[in-house]
């Protein structure tokens, strides 16, 4: 081939070093040149491929263009297809790419038996007739709970080469088949995802990571709390599609989370219509008494709004408990009255064959007035807290006669808590539960706006196969945060106050009337703020397929935000080989630079409030004395600021064995050095208690990981993994003002360390007619910290540990047709040993009840009803 002479378009080096210089010297907005060169940079990206094709295209040989898409003509990427003459003869394949093509070579005309395969999905069987068409659109349906007709069967798992990052997936039917505790909250199953551990509070940590650390979208759009980036957006498990988790050699078009991805993907309604109803029926339970449990309905309902070219899905849930507080005082209980409603609605309206749009709107709403209810926090001494959550997107799939793919959208989420207190008596901590009424009012409001678009490029030769895709985003976030809070007493094991007095009360104290407390502690009243951040992200990323069974994928980001003001370059390359001509052995390796979105609370925790402690102490004559007021304020110098950054690497083989049993071995390193995190500047007093926000935060996380997965037929399977994993920190104390706990920092491990953990589930025929389903976690116990009655840190962070967790949750289900319907009853018993797990420990030292362990899991038999079609 000869040689051409190509236009010279600007170097990537030089674009990103303006960029630099425009953002760090912009006031408050990057300059319009800026903004305009980092969308030439894209542009260029595209522009330089597409030169790069056209000059280096060799002669096209003959070829067949199939294109992959689902019920509503969405394209489906990384679909298997197969085509062979004849029985006798072998099969050749290729994997369609984000906009569901897939191109054979040199095949002669003639009819061929064609299979397309794709987990999620019903495997594709029919022939076609090569050589007439240039093109063949093929259409595959996902898994439903209902078959619409008896010859269909799943798509079974499968090595898939194009796969590159380190991901476990859920299907819709792994989230109804697998018994977990509280199933109509998603965010349970995801503790049986391995790789993924949720802590005490049900938050999910992927790969050791921070919540916050962890990139969570829903249909493409992040979701998760735009200032603290927890997981709080709730949706009806039985509208849920898919859920993947990614901790390793993800794409590049995930940015802003360094500990992985958390890909939630939703149903879209098709040209049947469809009604499921579950746990519609109150329940009841046995606790002093048979009384009313809870009735938690899941109602969902789509079809058709134009047949073949519009279709709805709309999702509905709701919540209403009656939860019985055992473990008071002479065997008292408690009642808490938690409910919730939400609901999620999409259409989607194909406008043309190459134009879908997609609309989407999701809302929760609930309320709990004693939230935090237990033993040691009773009724009067808890909030009553009222959420109202809302996520909106909009977005726009364009297909372009090559092959390209455009994608934009539009993504809105606001989280709103007000948090109220129930009374104005003070509030007291004794060293075995609290007292009084709770000490702070709070509300708060965060907000994101989140523009996005992606390109994906049609495949290209060059040196081998290229899939090509870039993109861009920008946020906008509000985080508006309002904090009222009253004074905290502290007393020592034994004593009492009056209902309506505080340690202030017995101020100045004598001998002969001593005073109750250990400490003191008061706030400056009243805490409010508003705070802004602007996030901009640009993305390129190349699947370059060099040889046959050889994938390497070479990208890069680039993120900027208004309140680091630095520009973020983040390398990333990762690969597969397959071993084997098979396809049955996969090796994959990656390395790569990751960042996290600055976290808002962090940021914003100077005007969050301050707090001044005094301490109750005896002298050297046994005098008792009170220390001078420490306080404790908070401080941000943005101009000092570094972005946190995690270098990242991992390893793993996927191998098929005999019996169609697939195994999984990967090991992950991550090292993150300039971390956020609050600590004394240097030359501070001890204890002095004005923090500081610095970049001094080195955390460290290794796991290895092996799993085994079976799948029978008629969607029986079974799941095993085990992880032996560590993760710590050399600074791992959260200071904020409403943690009362007095230490330097310190390294230790993080709350949700789990060092051996092993999961299992699996959904098998029992007896004629009758399924098992079954679930099971053995791990170590989690770290918590020894405190004194003054709440000052004892020995080490994590010095102690939670007993060995072990549960196992047993199920038999049942199918069948009544008055026409489709019905599945299942009932079955969630820690069937009755293993008593404890989620609270009494950690105070100086207390009788050390180590005394409170919220225990107990066994409990529980049902489900679904009704899930009609019969026909």
């Amino acid at each position: 081939m000869s040689e051409r002479s190509f236009p010279v378009i600007p170097s990537d080096e030089r674009i990103r070093a303006f960029i630099a210089s425009e953002l760090m010297h912009s006031p408050f907005w990057p300059s319009s040149k800026a903004l305009f060169l980092l969308f030439v940079s894209c542009c260029a990206t595209a522009l330089w491929a597409q030169i790069l094709r056209t000059a280096n295209r060799e002669s096209m040989a003959p070829r067949t263009l199939i294109t992959v898409v689902d019920e509503n003509n969405m394209a489906v990427s990384s679909a298997r297809v197969q085509l062979r003459p004849s029985p006798t003869s072998a099969w050749v394949h290729c994997d369609t790419d984000y906009a569901g093509r897939c191109i054979f070579q040199n095949l002669t005309g003639g009819n061929y038996e064609m299979r397309v395969e794709k987990p999620g999905f019903y495997v594709l069987d029919q022939s076609v007739a090569v050589g007439q068409v240039p093109t063949l659109e093929v259409h595959m349906s996902h898994l439903q709970e209902v078959r619409e007709t008896v010859n269909v069967v799943e798509s079974p798992p499968a090595i898939d080469p194009t796969q590159v990052a380190t991901t476990e997936q859920l299907t819709a039917q792994d989230i109804l088949d697998v018994p977990y505790a509280a199933s109509h909250d998603y965010r349970n199953i995801l503790n049986f995802i391995p790789g993924v551990v949720n802590d005490n509070s049900g938050q999910p940590h992927l790969a050791g990571a921070e919540t916050y650390e962890t990139y969570v979208v829903l249909d493409n759009f992040n979701v998760s709390q735009p200032a603290n980036g927890l997981l709080l957006l709730r949706v009806n498990t039985d509208a849920i599609r898919s859920i993947s988790a990614e901790t390793s050699r993800y794409s590049a078009q995930f940015g802003k989370g360094s500990g992985g991805v958390l890909d939630i993907n939703t149903g879209m309604g098709d040209d049947h219509y469809r009604f499921t109803a579950t746990n519609f029926i109150p329940s009841v339970q046995d606790k002093n008494g048979i009384q009313f449990d809870s009735i938690i309905p899941r109602f969902t309902i789509s079809g058709p709004l134009i047949k073949g070219k519009a279709w709805f899905f709309e999702a509905l849930d709701g919540e209403y408990d009656n939860f019985i507080v055992t473990g008071f005082p002479n065997n008292g209980t408690e009642n808490d009255y938690p409910w919730r409603v939400g609901n999620l609605i999409k259409i989607q309206a194909n406008l043309s064959s190459r134009n879908i749009v997609t609309l989407s709107y999701l809302f929760n709403f609930e309320g709990d007035d004693h939230a935090g209810l237990s033993p040691i926090t009773p009724a009067p001494t808890t909030p009553s807290v009222r959420n109202a959550d809302h996520f909106a997107s909009l977005k726009d799939q364009h297909y372009f006669h090559g092959g390209d793919l455009l994608e934009t959208g539009f993504g809105f989420v606001r989280y709103g808590v007000n948090q109220t207190v129930p009374g104005t008596l003070p509030y007291v901590i004794t060293p075995e539960s609290a007292e009084g009424n709770y000490y702070m009012a709070a509300q708060t409001t965060a907000l994101r706006y989140e523009g996005l678009a992606n390109l994906y490029l049609s495949p290209q030769e060059w040196h081998g196969r290229h899939e090509v895709k870039l993109g861009v985003d920008a946020d906008r976030i509000d985080y508006s945060p309002t904090f009222d809070r009253t004074a905290i007493s502290y007393l020592k094991e034994g004593q009492t106050l009056p209902s309506d007095q505080t340690c202030q009360n017995f101020y100045p104290f004598t001998a002969t009337a001593p005073s109750p407390c250990s400490r003191f502690s008061t706030f400056n009243g009243l805490s409010q703020t508003e705070q802004f951040n602007t996030e901009l992200s640009g993305y390129a990323q190349d699947a370059w397929t060099p040889r046959d069974r050889l994938l390497i994928q070479p990208g890069a980001r680039l993120d900027w935000d208004e309140i680091i003001r630095t520009p973020l370059i983040s390398p990333r390359l990762a690969g597969t080989y397959i071993l084997d001509r098979s396809g049955d052995t996969k090796l994959s390796a990656g390395v790569g630079l990751f960042y996290d979105a600055t976290n808002m609370v962090l940021i914003s925790r100077p005007f969050a409030g301050d707090r001044m402690d005094y301490f109750y102490t005896t002298d050297a004559n046994g005098n008792q004395v009170v220390s001078a007021p420490v306080a404790t304020t908070f401080g941000v110098n943005r101009n000092l600021l570094q972005a946190p950054r995690y270098v990242n690497w991992s390893l793993g083989l996927e191998r098929k064995l005999p019996a169609a049993i697939y195994v999984k071995a990967e090991y992950i390193q991550k090292h993150g050095s300039r971390g956020f995190v609050y600590d004394l500047p240097a030359g501070s007093l001890p204890l002095s208690g004005n923090y500081l926000l610095m970049n001094t935060r080195d955390d460290r996380y290794y796991a290895f990981q092996i799993s085994a997965r079976h799948n029978f037929r008629e969607s029986y399977m079974i799941m095993a993994s085990y992880v032996r994993s560590r993760s710590t920190s050399n600074q791992v104390l959260d200071f904020n003002v409403d943690n009362p706990v007095f230490s330097p920092q310190l390294p230790g491990p993080y709350g949700w360390d789990a060092p051996n953990r092993f999961i299992s589930w699996g959904f098998l025929p029992l007896i004629k007619g009758f399924d098992l389903a079954y679930s099971t976690e053995a791990r170590t116990g989690f770290p918590f910290n020894v405190v004194n009655d003054q709440q000052v840190l004892v020995g080490q962070p994590g010095s102690r540990r939670f007993p060995t967790y072990f549960t196992l949750n047993l199920f038999a289900e049942k199918r069948f047709h009544l008055l026409k319907r489709y019905w599945v009853i299942r009932a079955g018993f969630e820690n069937v040993t009755n293993r008593q797990n404890p989620y609270s420990v009494n950690n105070d030292i100086n207390s009788p009840q050390f180590l005394t362990y409170g919220s225990l899991a107990r066994r409990a038999f529980t049902t489900r009803i679904r009704l899930v079609g009609r019969h026909k």
